[in-house]
């Protein structure tokens, strides 16, 4: 019943538009209303059998920009297609009220604008006849996005580091894959492992690792551009340990995410044993060189020794670049040898291919194998060998060393004398004394001559204060006698 009802709503879709200009203004496309008497042999006469396989289930044809929704919906997300760069979409009810972008969500719908399209999500829709008003695609059809899945084929249980894995999974809508051209663009598939924080495990307290992120659109790993199944490749470049797979669908209105039982991620199962032979010395380049020796075995049980193949390249140290390849059969440890280019750095890039015990086929890229080659060291000469002038400089340099010229001796004892000499000229032109040179005895003979002149003038001022009290006396007697006048 309902491949009837989708094929009727596909082929009222594809009318031509003289035929749709010529239908009446309130017609809407039969999505819940179609009489039960159309079998399944007029279907067949008239064409639809080639439509029944055509995606249509969760899709509502579009007549003159008008679908219907019934009563037992709960919930409706609504797909509208227009032009790119057009304006939003208005939507009319069945009632005559309008919803409009910037008013949805005073109404309780959620609403997200895009460039060429109109997310909508509404609950409890009014059932009846509604109508989109805006710029829609000719080929625009409304899709109920209303039963979103995301479906992942679960990884293999016995991971390595350092593996290519190839993931595929399908996003679907009402089981049905979604293909919308333009919807497809924004959907994108994103891989993350999440940390158990296992403390048995080294990536205890890692947390969370994004891994990758695919898109639907034909490019990279993907097969198929839009059809609803997202494939790709990725390498786990990470610690080993317990890991928990996560993958994401996110949109504007929802999201879709799917998460796996935890993996156990495990060491590379094939380690490189390095036995680097002696560098070749500067001064002998005619001599043999030996070359280095790297040699690959399979530490895993769970591999199928026998089946492993490897090929890389190692990069010497001169810069050159030389590529490689084991595939030699038996279970045997692979040998490599490298050519001794001298003394520096060797570093390997090495791919492994093979089979696990179980049957399943893996390719891995090993860590990096590197190792140093040092300089080689010279042995001293033997004296005996060396010419007489190198003889004669060792010699000379192992002798004891000749005392200098005491020159600050020589010009001390000179100024000296220029010195004393000075003094003894300046003494004589000046007929000067030793003793005048001594300038503190100079200030004692100073002193002597002021003393003594203090104590000379003492004695004479007490005297001539006696002889003033004498007179002073005398003044007091009174003078009896008469002037010979």
């Amino acid at each position: 019943m309902a491949k009837l009802i989708a094929a009727l709503g596909l082929l009222l879709c594809s009318l031509p538009l003289s035929a749709m200009q010529d239908a009446p203004p309130d017609a809407v496309a039969p999505v819940t209303e179609v009489t039960e008497a159309v079998d399944e042999k007029t279907l067949h006469e008239s064409g639809f059998t080639l439509l029944s396989d055509l995606p249509t289930k969760n899709q509502i044809s579009l007549f003159d920009n008008r679908f219907r929704i019934d009563d037992k919906v709960d919930e409706i997300t609504l797909l509208l297609f227009r032009r790119r760069g057009s304006a939003s979409v208005v939507l009319v009810k069945p009632d005559g009220s309008k919803i409009h972008f910037n008013t949805a969500e005073a109404q309780q719908v959620r609403w997200h604008d895009a460039s060429s399209y109109d997310l909508i999500q509404i609950k409890n829709p009014m059932p009846g006849p509604w109508q989109a008003i805006g710029r829609l695609l000719p080929e625009s059809r409304i899709m109920l996005l209303s039963d979103i899945q995301l479906n992942v084929e679960p990884l293999p249980a016995n991971l390595m580091v350092g593996e290519t894995v190839k993931i595929t999974a399908r996003l679907t809508n009402g089981d049905q894959p979604i293909t919308a051209k333009d919807f497809n663009e924004v959907l994108a598939l994103e891989v993350i492992f999440v940390s158990t924080n296992n403390a048995d495990y080294d990536n205890f307290g890692r947390g969370v690792v994004q891994v990758a992120q695919f898109r639907d659109d034909g490019k990279g790993y993907d097969e198929r551009s839009r059809d609803g199944i997202f494939t790709g490749e990725f390498q786990l470049k990470f610690v080993a340990g317990e890991w928990t797979p996560k993958y994401i669908v996110r949109t504007p209105l929802y999201t879709r995410e799917v998460e796996q039982a935890p993996v156990v991620l495990k060491p590379a199962p094939i380690v490189a044993d390095i036995t680097a032979a002696a560098a070749l010395a500067d001064d002998k380049p005619q001599q043999q060189a030996i070359p280095h020796q790297v040699l690959f075995r399979v530490t895993d049980d769970s591999v199928n020794a026998a089946s492993v193949l490897l090929q890389g390249r190692v990069r010497y140290p001169s810069g050159e670049i030389e590529s490689f390849a084991l595939n030699e059969p038996g279970t045997s440890p692979r040998e490599l040898k490298l050519h001794n280019r001298g003394h520096g750095s060797y570093i390997l890039e090495v791919a492994a291919f093979g089979e696990m015990q179980d049957g399943r086929e893996f390719m891995l890229n090993l860590p990096e194998v590197s190792f140093v080659v040092n300089r080689p060291v010279l042995d001293a000469p033997v004296l005996a060998d060396l010419p007489q002038k190198v003889k004669d400089e060792i010699a000379a340099e192992q002798a004891e060393p000749v005392p200098e010229f005491p020159w600050g001796l020589v010009i001390g004892a000179n100024l000296f004398i220029l010195f004393g000499g000075g003094c003894a000229i300046w003494f004589v032109m000046t007929d000067k004394k030793l003793a005048d040179l001594q300038f503190w005895r100079k200030k004692d003979a100073k002193a002597q001559p002021v003393a003594a002149t203090a104590e000379k003038n003492k004695p004479a001022t007490d005297k001539n204060s006696t002889n003033a009290q004498k007179n002073n006396d005398m003044d007091d007697i009174l003078d009896l006698t008469l002037p010979d006048d």
